[in-house]
């Protein structure tokens, strides 16, 4: 194929198969591919039974090398095998040096990164439940002022996963994706705010402990942090290397203040319970927009000209909404 054989790193294998079909087999950079994958969809785009399967390669025997004549006596590397002058580091890990002619930020390419934040992006059973447990355990630590119990609640919320489908969507102008985010944000926060809610009916909370205090003002340390944790997150879902940990810090901006002001309000302390609502909105607002302005500063974009219109109007619209309302946050902070 010879969009793929336009690059001497990239060593492959071609199959032709018992119905007419050829199977191509390629090693490409875990990073900065997406310009190989830009090319074949456009060159087989109206192609029947086209398809490319990405999977993850941990390591081959024998080693790639770095130099063709370790691996052929002749000096000259083998097509498809150790040699070809392959670089590892580039074939497996990827590197600044992208594959292909068009050039890209070092990053998972555009469908992997979709399908990874599509998984988490579902309102399903399981997410419903993690974000259940989540919050009784926040509340929890709530009550016995335990940061150490709160910081357990944080770890098990799956909190970022809509708010990295909404900015992904944004980026990508993908209303399915959009969609099925807001759904389960919308129901993730629902489900985290009823139930505190009801152990404010039930429990005596104590509005001056320190972990409930602390969650009930807006602060510039609050915005900063949530602005941290988006970017953050964005950054990590593209470069592939996971958001376990960095989820735990989203977690941090949402949660806490989430169960902060279901247990006043239920309680009866309203002033305090509004004035947490107002922090969880404004950390929303700061992930979501730090979140979709990191996939696009990583180039994150659809490749056909329709969706790139389509893209361009979800930009400006979350532009729109999330400026705005973050400098109506930022007033109430200098009005106050």
């Amino acid at each position: 194929m010879e969009i793929l054989r336009g690059d001497e790193r990239v060593p492959q294998w071609d199959m032709e198969l018992a119905d007419g079909r050829v199977l191509v087999q390629a090693l490409l950079p875990a990073t900065g591919n997406e310009p190989v994958l830009n090319e074949l969809e456009e060159a087989f785009r109206d192609t029947d039974g086209y398809r490319v399967v990405f999977l993850s390669v941990e390591a081959t025997v024998p080693r790639l090398q770095d130099d063709p004549s370790e691996s052929a006596p002749d000096g000259e590397g083998r097509k498809g095998e150790e040699g070809n002058g392959t670089d590892p580091k580039n074939v497996i890990r990827g590197g600044e040096k992208e594959v292909g002619s068009e050039k890209v930020p070092a990053r998972i390419n555009r469908e992997e990164l979709y399908t990874g934040v599509l998984e988490g992006s579902q309102a399903s059973p399981y997410y419903l439940s993690m974000v259940a447990l989540s919050a009784v355990v926040a509340c929890s630590g709530l009550m016995l002022d335990d940061v150490a119990v709160i910081i357990g609640a944080m770890v098990i919320a799956p909190l970022i996963g809509p708010s990295m489908g909404i900015s992904l969507a944004t980026a990508l102008g993908d209303l399915k994706l959009g969609r099925a985010a807001m759904l389960a944000s919308l129901a993730g926060v629902s489900v985290a705010f009823v139930l505190s809610v009801a152990a404010g009916l039930v429990l005596d909370v104590d509005p001056t402990g320190s972990e409930i205090a602390s969650r009930t003002e807006l602060g510039w340390g609050n915005l900063s942090l949530a602005l941290a944790a988006g970017a953050a997150g964005a950054i990590s879902l593209a470069q592939g290397v996971g958001a376990g940990l960095v989820g735990v810090m989203v977690s941090v901006a949402l949660l806490p203040p989430l169960a902060v002001a279901g247990l006043l309000i239920g309680s009866g302390y309203l002033e305090g319970g509004f004035g947490a609502l107002l922090l969880t909105g404004a950390n929303v607002v700061c992930v979501n927009l730090a979140a979709t302005a990191a996939f696009l500063v990583q180039g994150v974009r659809p490749n056909t000209w329709w969706e790139g219109d389509r893209r361009k109007q979800a930009i400006w619209i979350a532009a729109a909404l999330w400026g705005g309302l973050l400098l109506a946050l930022v007033a109430i902070l200098m009005l106050g």
